[in-house]
């Protein structure tokens, strides 16, 4: 709960009249002098302001540790959350918070212990006092603390067991937010937690099992060990025991591959939570699952569940092939299409069942023809082509048509007579009412580039969709399509204000595309740019880089481009990396260490990319 005042103060009022015509650092300043000099109301509003401007205002930090000297304790709760929020100057914030670990007040002790987790190892120093609290009188507080350590020392090879009795005892809790953090704590505290944490499991409190099986999920596989009492948990006559133990299994990944005949087995649960969940941790055992999943195509009760399991496993389900060929015309539609679903998610690891494919495409009886077509455009063979043509030559309903030439493009992306036939016809399916449809249109449209560009309206409308990945796709599509995509600007920067955070990096790299016509962006991007994530920082500086490649803008963002050529698995950003760096990189070492590198990269496309940086950084 936010101890927050919220009157409409004039001199708030008045602030936030102007501050749209003001420029950040010029807000930060209005804020800063009010939060030095107003009432406690106007001082408490100013630091809860700052704290939303967030690294930006780091500024602002010493007049924040000023104010943390109120007696006022909801001007001290917002000034912790904003200290919190800002995330730097670790060296003259961290003293500033652990003072606040004495307060009277349970909910500002827990406020600055949650600041301070913020921070993460550069809050190193405030581990003593951390210490002293894990005996502290009010449990929030206790484990919260511990949960910090854990988090503050993590990888630095510290023995972390005298935090677990004070995580333990938060599982068995009733405060849902003391439970939460015990088991986000031990999921830091990892392997050594896992021996207690299996007698938790096995004891006789339902919710404290229930919340072991959660911080066992969160310690994934390192916590192979609790497998047994994990299966022992999914025979519980409880349904959401058994289907907590059957998640975990399935966060435990392969390491839990003698799992694997329970969770078959649990699909059949009476529970329809617990068949979903033992469904999704099949997925998640990958190859490991797939012989016996094969074995349980034969139960005609199961198909339907097993199918979409080995189309998510994707190109790892080879060695059911044969099994799914064999379903491609099952007398159930719903059975026939989910093999033929399951064969496209493989991909080219199906070749063998293109002439099947093929004959069911040519059959104007089978009933299935799109998915047919979507398959073999999967799986990309160019045997499917005559006969794909002539789907989309002969045709009688739109689906068909849209399936077809999206397939040809799958087959050969350059074909500009297939895009010109596609064009019209992926618009339309942008506005199927079926989430794979759009996903796919908008992705194939991205991969069309400024081609596509008529296309722009609807990929913006589709920045709203409900399903997130077709969100994705139509923010890649857009970026793609690049500086003609410039009026789904401020649809873009919503996103990377207030979006998921999953599609931030994605929505900034579209900002990037966009390039000098983004500018609106600026200003979100160089908040961004001070994440301590590394993923949306580095795209962050990739796309201030190509808006407004100044001279500071292009020192800060080298560094983080080289890392991302030599660490990405993604050989698509390996290749914009090492392209900009190509673009920005001259004079600077650590570019053409980074490009040297990239020479030996796996990916041919890479090393033809950092070949030709090198020779624009001479």
């Amino acid at each position: 709960m936010r101890m927050r005042l919220t009157g409409t103060l004039a001199t708030i009022v008045m602030y936030c009249a102007v501050s749209a015509v003001l420029a950040q650092d010029q807000e930060i300043v209005v804020l800063t002098k009010l939060l030095e000099s107003g009432k406690v109301e106007e001082r408490t509003e100013a630091a809860q302001q700052l704290g939303e401007i967030g690294p930006a205002a780091v500024g602002s930090v010493p007049a924040l540790i000023k104010a943390l000297e109120t007696d006022d304790p909801g001007l001290q709760y917002e000034v912790i959350e904003s200290l919190g929020r800002i995330s730097t100057n670790s060296q003259q914030v961290i003293p500033a918070l652990t003072r606040m670990f004495t307060s009277s007040v349970p909910l500002l002790r827990h406020s600055a212990i949650e600041a301070v987790r913020k921070y993460g190892a550069d809050a190193e120093a405030s581990v003593p006092e951390l210490k002293a609290l894990l005996t502290d009188t009010d449990p929030l507080v206790s484990v919260s603390a511990a949960r910090a350590i854990a988090e503050i020392e993590v990888g630095k090879g510290t023995d972390l067991a005298y935090t677990i009795p004070t995580l333990l005892a938060g599982l068995t809790k009733e405060q849902s937010e003391v439970k939460s953090q015990a088991i986000h704590g031990l999921a830091f505290v990892g392997a050594p937690a896992v021996a207690s944490l299996q007698e938790v499991l096995a004891g006789t409190s339902l919710p404290a099992s229930i919340s072991a099986c959660d911080a066992l999920a969160g310690i994934g596989a390192a916590a192979a060990p609790a497998v047994d009492g994990l299966l022992n948990a999914a025979k519980s006559t409880d349904a959401s025991l058994r289907w907590h133990a059957i998640s975990t299994l399935g966060d435990i990944g392969p390491a839990a591959k003698s799992a694997i005949p329970a969770l078959v087995a649990a699909l059949e649960d009476a529970d329809a939570q617990v068949r979903f969940n033992a469904g999704h941790s099949l997925g998640r055992m990958g190859k490991e699952a797939v012989p016996s999943l094969v074995a349980s195509l034969n139960n005609e009760k199961l198909q339907r569940l097993i199918l979409p399991i080995l189309a998510g496993i994707g190109p790892d389900a080879a060695d059911s092939v044969a099994p799914l060929a064999g379903l491609i015309r099952a007398k159930d539609l719903e059975t026939r299409r989910e093999a033929l679903v399951a064969l496209a998610a493989i991909g080219p690891n199906a070749k063998s069942t293109v002439p099947e494919l093929i004959k069911t495409l040519e059959d104007p009886q089978f009933t299935n023809r799109p998915a047919s077509a979507f398959a073999l455009g999967k799986i990309g063979d160019k045997a499917a082509v005559p006969a794909l043509k002539k789907a989309l030559e002969t045709a009688d309903n739109s689906a068909m048509r849209i399936v077809s030439v999206w397939a040809l493009l799958q087959i050969d992306p350059e074909n500009r007579e297939y895009e010109a036939k596609a064009l019209p016809l992926l618009m339309a399916a942008l506005q199927s009412d079926r989430a794979e449809v759009r996903r796919e249109a908008a992705s194939s449209l991205g991969r069309m580039g400024v081609r596509a560009k008529s296309a722009v309206a609807w990929l913006r409308y589709l920045l709203n969709d409900k399903d997130p990945a077709v969100r994705r796709e139509s923010l890649i599509a857009l970026g793609e399509i690049g500086p003609d995509s410039q009026v789904a600007l401020n649809e873009i920067i919503k996103i990377l204000n207030e979006g998921d955070a999953s599609l931030r990096p994605v929505a900034g790299y579209a900002l990037g595309r966009i390039g000098a016509a983004a500018k609106p962006a600026l200003p979100k991007l160089q908040r961004l740019a001070q994440s301590r994530d590394s993923q949306e920082k580095t795209v962050a500086a990739w796309a201030l880089v190509h808006i407004a490649p100044d001279a500071e803008t292009v020192n800060a963002a080298i560094p983080l481009l080289a890392t991302a050529l030599q660490r990405s698995v993604n050989p698509k950003v390996r290749l914009e990396m090492a392209q900009t760096l190509g673009q920005i990189g001259s004079g600077s070492a650590a570019a053409k260490e980074a490009l040297q590198l990239a020479l030996k990269d796996a990916d041919e496309s890479v090393r033809k990319s950092a070949e030709t940086a090198l020779g624009q950084l001479k």
